[in-house]
C-alpha cells in the first residue's frame, strides 16, 4: 500500500517530468517559429529581389528613352550648325566674287 508520503513522493517525481515535457514542448514551438520565420525571410527575399529588378529595369528604360531623344537633339543641333555654316560660306564666296570680278568660283 502507498502511504501519503510514498504518493507525495511519486507526484514529485512526476512534476519535473512535466517540466521536462513543457520544457520539450516549448523548444518544439520555437523550432517551428524558426522555421517560419526562416521561410518567411527567404519569400522576403525573393519579393524584395523582384522589386529592385523591376524599378531599375524601369529606370533603365527611362534612361534609354533620354538617351535617344538627346541623341536626336544633338543630331539636328549639328545639323543646324552645319547648315548655317554652309550658308556662311555661300555668303563669303558670292562676297569674294563680287570683290573680285575675275575669279570666277571659290580658290
Amino acid at each position: 500500500m502507498n502511504t501519503p508520503q510514498d504518493q507525495s513522493g511519486c507526484s514529485s517525481n512526476r512534476e519535473p517530468l512535466l517540466r521536462c515535457s513543457d520544457a520539450w514542448r516549448d523548444l518544439e514551438l520555437a523550432i517551428g517559429g524558426v522555421l517560419r520565420a526562416e521561410q518567411q525571410i527567404k519569400e522576403n527575399l525573393h519579393e524584395v529581389k523582384a522589386q529592385i529588378h523591376s524599378c531599375i529595369s524601369r529606370h533603365l528604360e527611362c534612361l534609354r528613352s533620354r538617351e535617344v531623344w538627346l541623341y536626336e537633339q544633338v543630331d539636328l543641333i549639328y545639323q543646324l550648325k552645319e547648315e548655317t555654316l554652309q550658308q556662311q560660306a555661300q555668303q563669303l564666296y558670292w562676297l569674294l566674287g563680287l570683290a573680285h570680278p575675275e575669279a570666277s568660283g571659290p580658290v
